[in-house]
């Protein structure tokens, strides 16, 4: 279980939060993630594109020492905290769109919470895939839900719950219906108010 000391590590807003309930969610999160990474063994490298501090390629890299992690983020103030943070995550700056700064192949390819604010999901996918990864692990926000549950703390009421960021809502069926054709789904899992998959490149 992740203790509150992970947590205050980080500056992101939902990370810094102490609320009870928003902590047991992300902790239910990353089980439900730290298991489908386990399952995507063997894994050797792996790269984490939109990695912003760290807090799931850290969890991680700590957890799994003798695995090679890579972190690649926009935002030059995030790989700053990252590289303080995690200096085994070897963080390098670009975007999902240009993978020009990566060494591909990777073992897995982590996307986690950043295709609902992308404005080309299918050139995103077909970068990710471009790395040569047997498996990608990829998550977005399980819609419906995460508006309601935004809605339910009074949370971007003028936006019905969305986020304003979130260009991009999926349902669990409609993340399935874009996986397919493009993957192999092994495992598409929910851990309210958020979605997780583990897919093979087809």
């Amino acid at each position: 279980m992740l203790p509150d000391a992970y947590f205050d590590r980080f500056e992101t807003p939902k990370y810094r939060s102490k609320n009870p309930v928003t902590r047991a969610l992300i902790r239910r999160y990353v089980e439900r993630l730290h298991g489908l990474f386990v399952q995507a063994n063997p894994v050797t490298r792996v790269v984490e594109v939109g990695v912003g501090e760290g807090f799931l390629s850290g969890y991680l890299s700590e957890h799994f020492p003798e695995k090679s992690f890579t972190g690649l983020e926009p935002r030059e103030e995030d790989l700053t905290a990252l590289r303080d943070k995690f200096p085994r995550v070897d963080a390098r700056i670009g975007s999902v769109y240009d993978l020009s700064v990566l060494e591909p192949p990777y073992d897995l390819v982590m996307c986690c919470q950043v295709l609902e604010h992308l404005p080309d999901v299918p050139r995103a996918l077909e970068k990710l895939a471009s790395l040569g990864a047997k498996h990608l692990l990829l998550t977005v926000p399980h819609e419906p839900f995460f508006m309601l549950s935004n809605l339910a703390r009074l949370k971007n009421v003028s936006r019905f719950g969305n986020d304003e960021e979130h260009v991009n809502h999926w349902t669990k069926s409609g993340f399935e219906g874009l996986l397919k054709g493009r993957f192999q789904i092994e495992e598409l899992v929910t851990s309210y108010p958020w979605l997780l998959a583990l897919v093979k490149s087809s």
